[in-house]
């Protein structure tokens, strides 16, 4: 059909559209990534990583600024943040990224290995350490107040690395310290590692964060991470909150006599005698409550199929949301190395980029952005 103009009425119709077409409204809640990272002081980590022996190098709280970067900007690998660093120059300023060569400092952008050598070197020790001081300044901000905390797990797969074996056959590398586990998320088996988080429910931010093989149970990890908080943070821990995996007398126990907290674990009635599921778990809800007697802590008990105990539960939704936010805005799943201490600081760095984000945002005096990794990807 042939409009007034001479054109189509379908082409003439297009351009009206494209016209009255409404442009998107510019985001004005978003702020930078050097905004983010201005506003924290890494400069305990070089006290605590200080080198002995070797030459000069960069500085370890420069580089690890430049991988909380690489997370904070959803880059896939180091490769990508190298020729990020090298394209955009003011970037090495920003993060002092400098050494000596030939007798003179040079900023410089490090190379990929560069980062290899350093996660190796500070070790899974080291950087549960450095993690651990930077929860200790978001308590201490009274950013992090650790009422309520929630403790949960997640899988992520081992990377496989194609290569060529002999007589030309094609093989598929594997990382020797993971293992096989079963990941509820994607409903069937994983090789890979298991990531457990303690989160604190106010705020959805990770106070706690541990890697283990996927084939390790998480019930095992909950004492560790309770002497933790004790020993370590300036916490009042009124609650704690852990699903059926978690349930045990003496996990139930260390959190009473530890942080005399309140344990809100439902109940797991697997090993219980019973010919149907409503029996085993009555018959472990009762052997659970006569625990509690025994022990002389029946005032911490709370009956798993109350109300009370239900409305408290439906807060661990915010570690299923933490989980989200580190696979979407973070790349937790976009695991790329090998190796136990590789797969550590890939879950500190996601943390502590969480971290940094979330302090930006009480800087900028936006609270309600705690949680918007891509709001500070300007």
């Amino acid at each position: 059909m042939v409009g007034r103009d001479g054109g189509s009425h379908k082409r003439s119709t297009k351009k009206r559209a494209t016209k009255h077409k409404k442009v998107k409204p510019i985001r004005r809640d978003g702020y930078t990534t050097r905004r983010a990272l201005q506003e924290i002081d890494l400069s305990y980590i070089d006290e605590m990583a200080m080198r002995t022996t070797g030459r000069n190098g960069f500085k370890t709280s420069s580089l690890i600024k430049a991988l909380l970067l690489m997370y904070i900007r959803g880059m896939d690998s180091l490769l990508e943040l190298e020729r990020f660093l090298r394209k955009h120059r003011e970037w090495l300023y920003f993060l002092d990224l400098k050494r000596t060569t030939h007798g003179q400092m040079t900023y410089l952008a490090p190379h990929r290995t560069t980062y290899n050598k350093l996660i190796n070197r500070l070790g899974i020790e080291t950087m549960t350490e450095i993690y651990t001081q930077l929860v200790i300044h978001m308590i201490e901000g009274g950013i992090l107040k650790g009422h309520t905390l929630s403790v949960d797990a997640t899988i992520i797969a081992a990377w496989f690395k194609d290569r060529q074996g002999r007589n030309g056959q094609h093989k598929r590398s594997r990382d020797t310290d993971a293992s096989l586990g079963y990941d509820s998320y994607r409903e069937t088996f994983v090789y890979g590692y298991k990531i457990h988080v303690v989160i604190d429910v106010e705020t959805g931010l990770p106070l706690c964060i541990a890697v283990t093989k996927a084939g390790y149970g998480e019930s095992r990890t909950l004492r560790p991470f309770v002497d933790s908080i004790h020993q370590q943070y300036p916490l009042t821990v009124e609650t704690l909150l852990a699903d059926s995996g978690y349930d045990g007398n003496l996990n139930r126990l260390a959190i009473i006599q530890t942080l005399q907290a309140i344990p809100y674990i439902d109940l797991n009635p697997r090993n219980c005698t019973g010919t149907t599921d409503t029996e085993k778990r009555a018959r472990r809800k009762k052997l659970c409550e006569t625990f509690y007697k025994k022990e002389r802590v029946h005032e911490y008990w709370v009956d798993p199929e109350s109300d009370s105990f239900k409305a408290i539960m439906n807060s661990r939704t915010y570690s299923e949301q933490t989980f989200s936010i580190m696979r979407d805005s973070l790349n937790l799943d976009s695991y790329r190395h090998r190796g136990l201490v590789w797969a550590t600081a890939h879950a500190m760095l996601i943390g502590m980029s969480m971290l940094v984000v979330a302090h930006a945002a009480i800087a900028v005096k936006r609270p309600d952005l705690m949680r918007c990794i891509k709001c500070f990807r300007l």
